[in-house]
């Protein structure tokens, strides 16, 4: 107790009181409120280490393995989605065998129960298949060009690659019709965000960029309008409301996190305190988080360490994407397919650390298994990045040592 009075003040004090109200005599006790929750989270990130570093070791000794991580991908992206626009169209459709949701009845949910989790899911597998697309884009090798008596198959096989490159981003369409049906307004929005950056940061012409963004858009009027746009459109008109109600679960977390700067009330122990603290909402209503993962995360782990995951996270990011940035100025056809997946991958990561501004799809797993293997992708194209520049040979100088091979004999002459 005289160690945890020094780190955690507030936990003290509770330990006290507990003394005191239930005539115990606790001696010694954990940093966090809820310790099992810690353990078994530890558990999860160690496997999802073990998970990395696999993933990382198969794309590095199997060049097909990349295509077989995407196609698995986008193959759970689609089974989800079409799940959710089912669930879009017969609002008495359940999430498996929980049917008894009446909140999110009507709303694109798939597996997951909570509609944001889902959405944050689909924004980061839809940028898979757009990468998928880009890859049948690419022009094919010069030799097939070149043979004149394989013309005409080097033009079927060129028609064959552009027709699977458009069922490609048709499967990214659907996607994103279900994240927008799932009425996840900051779902909406990231994946507004995604498609800006593929946008801004894609390897191709002004023109092939408004003609990707306008077969998203036709898709998505053409296929929404089926099922109705009027819910959408009257969930994003209580945006305001919304966002209010967000603003004062987190002014009403703040005195948690002052509380518990230094090492934080523990993982999983939120839902235990937000009882205590969020004061200004009825007693009948419990909030199990705190709709901002990065605030949820700073009082749960403590100021210090939080802001040290984040800052990390952030600059290991931001080297990944300078690495790959250089790709953008590129032809497509002279990208290797890493580089492309890389550049996707970039993208998908960026909108789902926005998302978790105003959600917690950090607290879901499969999302952290999505994210890690993003992370890898992104890896592994800038691991073949600097690969290729660094086997690039170095410009001779005019006063380098070939020139001086060069002048030797007429000197000596």
């Amino acid at each position: 107790m005289s160690w945890l009075s020094l780190l955690s003040p507030a936990r003290t004090s509770f330990l006290q009181s507990v003394n005191q109200l239930a005539e115990t005599n606790i001696h010694y006790a954990s940093l966090g409120y809820n310790p099992s929750s810690g353990i078994l989270t530890v558990s999860f990130l160690i496997g999802l280490f073990l998970y990395a570093a696999s993933l990382k070791k198969l794309l590095q000794s199997d060049r097909i393995f990349l295509r077989k991580i995407l196609f698995t991908c986008i193959g759970v992206g689609i089974l989800e989605a079409v799940y959710g626009l089912l669930q879009a169209t017969n609002p008495h459709l359940g999430v498996l065998w929980l049917n008894d949701i009446r909140q999110f009845k009507g709303m694109a949910r798939g597996t997951i129960i909570y509609k944001n989790q889902y959405a944050a899911l689909l924004n980061m597998i839809w940028p898979l298949a757009v990468g998928a697309a880009l890859l049948l884009f690419k022009a094919p090798p010069k030799k097939n060009k070149q043979k004149r008596n394989k013309r005409k198959s080097a033009t079927s096989d060129v028609g064959t690659h552009r027709l699977r490159g458009f069922l490609f981003l048709f499967l990214a369409s659907i996607i994103m019709l279900a994240v927008l049906f799932s009425q996840s307004r900051g779902g909406t929005l990231s994946m507004l965000l995604i498609l800006s950056i593929l946008l801004i940061g894609l390897p191709v012409s002004a023109k092939n960029k408004l003609l990707l963004s306008g077969f998203f858009i036709l898709i998505t009027l053409s296929y929404g309008s089926i099922i109705g746009f009027t819910s959408i459109l009257d969930r994003f008109m209580l945006i305001q409301q919304g966002g209010e109600t967000r603003f004062n679960i987190w002014l009403s977390s703040l005195p948690m996190l002052q509380d518990h700067q230094l090492v934080g009330t523990g993982i999983g122990s939120y839902i235990l305190l937000s009882a205590i603290y969020l004061k200004q909402f009825p007693e009948n209503i419990a909030f199990d988080r705190a709709h901002n993962d990065y605030l949820e995360f700073a009082i749960e782990l403590g100021l210090p360490l939080s802001l040290f995951f984040l800052c990390a996270l952030i600059i290991i990011l931001f080297l990944q994407i300078k690495k790959i940035w250089p790709y953008t100025r590129k032809e497509l056809s002279r990208l290797p397919s890493p580089a492309i997946v890389s550049l996707v991958s970039s993208a998908a990561i960026i909108g789902f650390l926005a998302h978790g501004i105003v959600d917690f799809g950090w607290r879901l797993p499969a999302n952290l298994l999505y994210v890690t293997t993003l992370f890898i992708l992104l890896q592994h194209g800038t691991r073949l990045s600097s690969h290729v520049v660094s086997s690039k040979p170095p410009p001779s100088r005019p006063g380098g040592r070939a020139n001086k091979k060069r002048k030797m004999p007429g000197r000596l002459g």
